[in-house]
């Protein structure tokens, strides 16, 4: 994949290096005109002028068969996926892998980073249910939907009525923000937050769904594996089939690595601030 990627590029920069040569070549042939055949430099260069006025006109049309093409594709895709009723899965999977560290081998798309394996696990769990995507139009597909959400959260914060800051909150109020999260995502909540808590803060059930919190409310400093290990020791001592460490800021990357190991969900500064005003329709920062 990513070889292939790097293929397409350097084609682009060959054909670009033989455009660049042809020009450097016309521009000697000019010079070389201009003093030996006057006659033949105006010709020629009219015939250039000619030249980049219908090569302007041609990427223009291109650009522009170009860009139908891809709104077809686009509402294809969209639409194929909204009738196989999977809006919410395309969403939870952004939300789940596109905040994360930034990779080398990571398809990008505004703030979001997410690794090509995972687009291709993403890729054969369609594939199973007979919704056979290429790359092009998963890449397609991912951009639409972080397109209308990144849309979506810039309207909803430029209507919230006013700004929060997280650095007004200690840890209780932290706790209290994730509890009245929680409960208007249609859990119930349980607040744990106490010394001797065991290591989770709320816990949030809903149906067979029980997901154990760890609340971590830090502005100038990151999340690390402490808090991780804390919240999977704690998972059993609760009975919870799931675990998750919420922070207003981010996580290291040996976090990050000890979570998947551990299947802990972890939510960062960047998806808070989105669950919050998608359901709580706050702006915090």
């Amino acid at each position: 994949m990513k070889r292939s990627y790097k293929d397409r590029y350097n084609d682009g920069n060959d054909f670009a290096n033989l455009v660049t040569g042809i020009i450097v070549f016309y521009l000697l042939y000019l010079v070389l005109l201009w003093f030996t055949n006057k006659a033949n430099f105006w010709r020629w260069l009219l015939y250039g002028f000619g030249v980049v006025a219908l090569s302007f006109i041609g990427v223009l049309v291109w650009r522009r068969m170009k860009e139908k093409r891809r709104l077809a594709k686009r509402d294809w895709t969209v639409n194929t996926i909204s009738q196989a009723g999977l809006e919410e899965s395309i969403n939870n999977f952004i939300v789940r892998f596109g905040l994360g560290e930034r990779s080398k081998n990571a398809w990008r798309r505004r703030n979001y980073n997410i690794d090509w394996y995972r687009i291709h696990d993403l890729q054969e769990d369609l594939a199973k249910q007979n919704i056979k995507f290429t790359l092009t139009d998963m890449s397609i597909l991912l951009s639409h939907y972080i397109n209308k959400r990144e849309h979506d959260v810039t309207t909803k914060s430029i209507n919230a009525s006013t700004i929060n800051s997280f650095t007004k909150l200690s840890s209780s109020d932290f706790e209290r923000l994730l509890d009245r999260l929680y409960r208007v995502m249609g859990y119930s909540v349980q607040l744990n937050g106490r010394t001797g808590d065991q290591g989770g803060d709320l816990i949030a059930t809903k149906g067979q769904e029980r997901i154990l919190i760890q609340a971590k409310c830090y502005i100038n400093s990151t999340v690390g594996n402490s808090a991780v290990q804390q919240v999977v020791a704690a998972r059993n001592h609760y009975d919870c089939n799931r675990a998750a460490v919420v922070t207003s800021g981010y996580f290291t990357k040996e976090a990050v690595e000890l979570a998947k190991t551990n299947n802990v969900e972890l939510i960062p500064r960047e998806i808070l601030q989105k669950m919050l005003l998608d359901y709580l329709h706050e702006s915090w920062n």
